[in-house]
């Protein structure tokens, strides 16, 4: 249920904030993949490329859900199962980014740009997940227990 209450923390917030999260996020986890085998990124590159690829995706995303509000979505309810794509995608490459750094020539310094990503999008990811396979977090509490016995 926690992750629920987290998740609903981000997905409930205005389009801009949504924006602006999945797109630097975008940007750590990219900038941590390009620079996984590199001992000693130049810092002024990495910033660089982060805010570029922030831009890039956070715009895009911003325009997908404002467009997805002006055909009746309001921002209250549950996502789009496309937005909980985006967040579980983003999520899930930043863990592979975050393990390629961690094992390459980057190593924990380059590895740390993608914990951002999985430590924010976690929530949100986790939930979206679930919610397309099918599994609502709302009815854990309804589930019977072992032995046939309800919660």
């Amino acid at each position: 249920m926690i992750w629920a209450l987290l998740a609903a923390y981000l997905t409930k917030r205005p389009a801009w904030v949504q924006a602006v999260v999945v797109g630097l996020c975008t940007g750590l986890f990219v900038a941590a993949g390009t620079y996984a085998n590199q001992r000693d990124p130049l810092i002024n590159s990495v910033v660089l490329l982060v805010l570029a690829v922030a831009v890039v995706a956070g715009a895009g995303f911003y325009l997908a859900l404002r467009a997805r509000l002006r055909h009746g979505w309001a921002a209250g309810r549950p996502p789009p199962t496309w937005v909980n794509l985006v967040y579980a995608a983003v999520w899930l490459l930043s863990l592979i980014v975050a393990v390629r750094a961690l094992f390459g020539a980057g190593g924990l310094k380059v590895a740390v740009l993608a914990i951002v990503p999985i430590v924010l999008l976690a929530p949100p990811a986790l939930v979206g997940i679930r919610a397309l396979l099918g599994r609502s977090p709302a009815h854990d509490g309804d589930a019977p227990r072992a032995g046939g016995q309800p919660g």
